[in-house]
């Protein structure tokens, strides 16, 4: 029975051939016409980039996106934000499309749920540049994608830094992930911040979480 090391060598024998490299660096060319986008060797571990703040005087002119749950949640979260004051959309449902640019764009070895989320994002993204007109900065400077946070064993954990590599990898780099743990939005001492998580904020999401489930 052929051991884990004798599997390994196997791979790399077939990865080393000239015709596999050569498609791969096809690919490579071709994604970065269609996209934008540069490919680079990278020798560092991902470091979770500096964001810029979300602050209080951004709120009439940025968009606060957020998915992954159901359409009851998501539209039940909607009006909680809209009653709030913030600017909302909805990310569509995630298809194939989105799983697909998810393993394109972000790491390997991740679980579905994970590119199907992720590609979402940046389906939704894309949709925004090459449908509504809009350029790249001014996608990142209104819009900020909202979403819950973690720690633990499950890959969940992982989900802003995922975020955060497959929107650079898309070229979307800079574009703004906050998570629901963060306290006050983000950390901001000397401005106020964007987004209050206040007891009306987490009020309101708790509510709307629980008429989701009851819906």
């Amino acid at each position: 029975m052929a051991t884990t090391t004798e599997h390994r060598s196997s791979l790399l024998k077939i990865v080393s051939q000239p015709e596999v490299k050569s498609l791969l660096e096809d690919a490579e060319r071709r994604i970065a016409e269609e996209e934008g986008v540069s490919f680079r060797t990278v020798n560092m571990h991902f470091k979770k980039p500096v964001e810029n703040n979300f602050t209080a005087d951004q709120r009439p002119r940025t968009t606060l996106l957020f998915g992954g749950l159901t359409f009851r949640h998501e539209h039940l979260l909607k009006g909680v934000f809209e009653s709030l004051g913030y600017k909302t959309a909805v990310v569509p449902t995630p298809n194939t499309n989105a799983f697909q640019l998810g393993k394109e764009y972000g790491n390997n070895g991740q679980c579905n749920p994970t590119y199907f989320t992720v590609g979402n994002l940046v389906q939704y993204l894309q949709h925004l540049r090459d449908e509504e007109g809009m350029t790249v900065d001014e996608i990142i400077d209104t819009h900020i994608f909202l979403t819950a946070g973690a720690c633990g064993p499950c890959r969940f954990g992982m989900y802003e830094a995922e975020y955060r590599l497959a929107l650079r990898n898309a070229g979307f780099e800079g574009f703004r992930v906050m998570l629901f743990q963060q306290k006050g939005g983000l950390n901001q001492s000397e401005v106020e911040a964007g987004l209050k998580m206040n007891l009306d904020f987490f009020a309101g999401m708790v509510n709307a979480f629980n008429c989701g489930d009851i819906l």
